[in-house]
């Protein structure tokens, strides 16, 4: 047999032609001695390399933190203020405000104001404040902190329910502007401490030279507020005096104005009156419509229910823009009065056109309407055209008109209907339609 192997030394610049090998051919090189001297050999495998050495861990920077020696503290009024609770570590917190500042101590760099007040602004609760607080006033010069980043502080405690670090901030302020009274006042109205509230406002009054200034718009309004809760008649007068003074019977502060009036009882006709120079000065700032709704609402509460038709009136030709809130208040003042179902119905109308009849509200004050006046047809329309499922209130509304109608088979089937959808009669509705059932 010819071998296939066979070398045969040949000339350089020969050319040969290589001989077509067959299947048996191939195979019987395959099982030939390895030690032939013309089979072709594999480089060998180099050995794998080395793994690279790990990689080092990340080195922690130190951290310092903000304390003050005797040297800085010398002649610092502020730094001997400084509770030992300035020392401690940031808290940890959503914000990263401490974070910032452990950074910028490892790097020996100083923050500057902008920066302290956008961590201010940033805070979450009071343990950060007083950490950012801390660092301010252990960077501090001795003439204490400058009257922007003052007021910023005691924002951010006010902003946080502390409202004895703000006052303590506060009372540390060397020149105090309207921005920290207005800020201190709203921090006591806030807080429900209104006696403080309202001390503090006339303390201010002495104090303070430019009342003209908008932060004081918003001391009033905290101040009116509290002489609301309180029942503080005689100090809202002399507050309302010195809004006519400055000519601020507008905007926030003639709605708070109306507010107070409404909430003390007895006073409705002042409120009247507010809204009445409130729409001389429409052309400065345009009237609430929450200022014309808490007047409706109160005569609402107080039985007045014609002057609560003629405020409702008065609002309409001013152009006042009606919203759910107050068509619903004065749809449940047309279910109460007598002979004013005309005036139902264009309220109706009104929130056709408005697009608010499907609103729970308005539908839950239509259906009271029309059951009230006995058209079961018309409520049952506005309770089916309430959009989306109808709340509590709506089914209690409707099962209420059917009782009383004395349609006892559609009550009944409002309760179920009720439950099927994963609410619970109340127990007035309950025993009313049982107490009808059984006539």
């Amino acid at each position: 047999m010819l071998m296939a192997s066979r070398c045969v030394a040949k000339p350089s610049g020969a050319t040969t032609t290589t001989p077509r090998l067959s299947r048996r051919h191939i195979a019987a090189n395959a099982t030939s001695a390895p030690n032939s001297s013309c089979t072709a050999r594999l480089p060998p495998l180099k050995k794998p390399s080395k793994p690279p050495p790990p990689l080092l861990s990340r080195p922690k920077l130190p951290v310092p933190v903000p304390t003050t020696t005797s040297d800085d503290t010398a002649g610092s009024e502020d730094a001997r203020k400084t509770p030992s609770s300035y020392s401690v570590r940031a808290p940890p917190s959503s914000s990263g405000a401490g974070d910032v500042l452990r950074l910028l101590d490892a790097l020996r760099f100083p923050p500057d104001e902008e920066l302290y007040i956008s961590l201010l602004r940033d805070c979450a609760d009071t343990e950060e404040v007083a950490f950012v607080h801390a660092h301010i006033v252990g960077r501090s010069a001795a003439g204490g902190l400058p009257l922007p980043l003052a007021n910023r502080v005691l924002l951010s405690y006010a902003a946080c329910g502390d409202t004895g670090a703000a006052r303590q901030v506060f009372d540390g302020m060397l020149a105090k502007n309207v921005m920290a009274w207005a800020t201190m006042v709203s921090a006591y109205s806030d807080r429900c401490l209104h006696q403080d509230a309202m001390c503090l406002f006339a303390h201010m009054c002495r104090e303070v030279c430019g009342l003209a200034d908008d932060c004081y718009a918003h001391a009033i309004v905290a101040v009116l507020r509290s002489c609301a809760r309180a029942g503080e008649r005689r100090l809202s007068q002399q507050v309302h005096a010195l809004i006519i003074k400055l000519d601020r019977v507008r905007g926030d502060v003639g709605s708070s104005l109306v507010q107070l009036y409404s909430e003390v009882g007895g006073l409705h006709v002042g409120a009247r009156k507010v809204l009445m120079m409130m729409m001389q000065n429409h052309w400065k700032e345009p009237v609430s419509e929450a200022a014309w709704t808490s007047l409706i609402t109160a005569c609402h509460r107080d039985g007045l229910l014609n002057m609560a038709i003629d405020v409702f009136r008065d609002m309409v030709s001013a152009g006042v823009p009606r919203s759910s809130f107050s068509l619903s208040s004065i749809l449940a003042v047309f279910a109460e009065s007598q002979n004013h179902g005309w005036s139902g119905q264009q309220v109706h109308a009104d929130a056709i056109k408005r697009g608010m009849d499907t609103n729970q509200f308005v539908g839950s004050g239509l259906v009271h309407l029309y059951a009230k006046q006995g058209q079961l047809a018309d409520a049952a329309r506005a309770f089916e055209a309430i959009n989306g499922e109808p709340d509590a209130v709506c089914w209690n509304a409707m099962a209420m008109a059917y009782a009383r109608g004395g349609r006892y088979r559609e009550a009944t089937r409002v309760m179920y209907q009720m439950k099927a959808a994963g609410m619970n009669p109340s127990e007035v509705m309950s025993s009313a339609v049982r107490s009808a059932c059984f006539r």
